[in-house]
């Protein structure tokens, strides 16, 4: 029940849905100055959520922070790599990489620099009607079609969200992995590290995909409209109300 309540959540939380609201709501609205306050304020809102500059310093606030390759001095047993980065089109056998799959290539690279032994992806079908396919099977595939040798690749399959990536890795694992390092994405990262906590598999952190960049003061990046920042407000008020459900739920 919870899943399917967070799909429609988290559909409802997406910009373009309440510009759609709101444009519905004009319409309907009789009162000729209540349409005027209506399309005005809806018109500011957009504005401002449309500013590079504001998202960026409020995700900045909420990312954790990146470190260097170079910090990790140690080796790590597993790279536990959370799913969510990629698609199958089955017409063309062929895997497709979202923005996310920064934390498959970092993920990748510490294997090769021999910080992580063994790469543990953890993702099933994370999607409301099935596909036929799991997101850490055809990782796996793909990994192994680019040389990366099978047995350094564990999976865990059964998971449809971060809640569920903690839990059946820890089942996996079952304490036999004295050290683990968690890889997701900087945004992902608060909520993914306290699910696994709250399940006995203590991780160091690495964050990838880090949406923050540096302080700018730039005409067009402070006032000129962006899509892009849109879409970040998106996936930024999906993990803030992915995080306090959870902390109601007791995953975190």
């Amino acid at each position: 029940m919870f899943f399917f309540a967070s799909k429609l959540l988290y559909f409802l939380l997406t910009p373009i849905v309440w510009l759609v609201g709101v444009v519905i709501v004009a319409m309907c609205t009789k009162n000729k100055k209540r349409r005027k306050r209506i399309l005005i304020i809806s018109a500011v809102f957009f504005y401002v959520i449309s500013n590079q500059f504001v998202i960026n310093e409020v995700i900045r606030a909420w990312e954790i922070q990146t470190i260097h390759m170079d910090s990790i001095t140690q080796q790590y047993e597993y790279g536990i790599v959370l799913g969510g980065f990629n698609s199958y089109d089955l017409q063309f056998d062929r895997v497709n990489f979202y923005a996310s799959s920064d934390r498959l290539w970092q993920t990748l690279l510490l294997y090769h620099e021999g910080k992580v032994q063994k790469i543990l992806i953890s993702g099933g079908e994370g999607r409301i009607v099935k596909e036929g396919y799991t997101e850490s099977e055809i990782t796996k595939d793909f990994l192994c079609r680019i040389g990366v040798p099978e047995h350094d690749i564990y999976i865990e399959s059964q998971s449809r969200n971060t809640y569920e990536n903690a839990r059946f890795t820890a089942e996996m694992l079952q304490g036999k992995a004295d050290t683990c390092l968690l890889i997701t994405s900087a945004m992902h990262m608060r909520r993914a590290y306290a699910c696994f906590e709250k399940q006995g598999v203590h991780c160091k952190m690495f964050t990838a995909d880090r949406k923050a960049g540096p302080t700018k003061f730039v005409f067009d990046y402070c006032f000129i409209p962006n899509m892009a920042a849109i879409e970040t407000w998106r996936v930024f008020l999906r993990e803030v109300v992915g995080y306090l459900s959870y902390k109601i739920m007791g995953y975190i």
